[in-house]
């Protein structure tokens, strides 16, 4: 069986590729194993961060211990919004210069995939955040705020008629910004809630109405 490694920032994101992504790439006979990055290795304390070369250092040590073994690929899912700049960054002025978020993921996807010089490693930078999944389907949040109706549907009024992959990067638009303003308790919740309205809505849906998103599902899939 061929096996996935994916490189995650976070519990939320960790938890997303066990429960949404394991479950649908081991029907295919493809097994995924999420890992947060470490930020401290001798205290085993991973995830988040702003330095790019506590990412990259991890990323080698994977393709270091793998790279004899054709069955093992390696892979990333790492937001664009607040993507480590400290550091030998890839996040450089080429990127800094472009206004399209699209544009930036594919550059920085280019830039790490020449950076590391692996054949099986597979970057991805999720546009613009993990929660623009969630939005894609915003009733979906309704499995856990039980009790939010409204504050559910003036999410949806705000963000009517915008694709969940364009929703922007900055401090107040980001896609997390949007639902903890109706939803203020999604900021200590979405550990939890985020993972549980990402299976709510499914990996089918996902994949349909975020494009970014199903070509790095597919890129994985065809190994």
């Amino acid at each position: 069986m061929r096996r996935i490694f994916i490189v995650v920032e976070g519990e939320t994101e960790e938890r997303f590729v066990r429960r949404v992504l394991y479950n649908y790439f081991i029907t295919k006979e493809i097994h995924i194993e999420a890992q947060q990055w470490l930020t401290n290795r001798k205290l085993g304390i991973g995830g988040g961060g702003n330095n790019f070369d506590l990412i990259e250092k991890h990323l080698l040590r994977l393709i270091s211990r793998y790279k004899h073994d054709k069955e093992v690929f390696i892979s990333i899912m790492i937001d664009l919004y607040a993507f480590p700049k400290q550091g030998n960054s890839v996040y450089d002025a080429d990127v800094r210069r472009l206004q399209k978020g699209k544009e930036k993921v594919l550059l920085l996807q280019n830039k790490m995939e020449e950076r590391l010089g692996c054949r099986n490693f597979i970057p991805y930078v999720q546009l613009h955040e993990f929660e623009a999944l969630l939005l894609s389907k915003p009733d979906a949040l309704g499995h856990f705020y039980t009790n939010n109706t409204e504050e559910i549907e003036a999410l949806k009024v705000e963000i009517n008629g915008i694709n969940p992959e364009e929703i922007n990067e900055t401090p107040q638009g980001a896609p997390s910004k949007r639902i903890i303003k109706y939803i203020p308790g999604y900021e200590k919740q979405k550990t939890i809630a985020g993972v549980i309205t990402a299976e709510a809505i499914g990996l089918p849906h996902l994949r349909a109405t975020c494009t970014h998103f199903n070509d790095w599902v597919t890129k994985l899939e065809s190994i």
